[in-house]
């Protein structure tokens, strides 16, 4: 197989990897758990108290 063939290949599969790793990191901190915020009293509205 040709170098430059095998160094597209590498170049495309890092700039996949990074979009996937942006991707994740952007979903998880859209979809964090926000029941320990600093904010709340620690009773959150699922608990009971009003």
């Amino acid at each position: 197989m040709d170098l430059s063939l095998i160094i597209q290949y590498i170049i495309v599969l890092l700039i996949v990897a990074f979009a996937c790793y942006a991707l994740f990191r952007m979903l998880r901190k859209n979809f964090a758990p926000r029941k320990f915020s600093s904010k709340r009293n620690g009773c959150d509205k699922d608990c009971g108290c009003s």
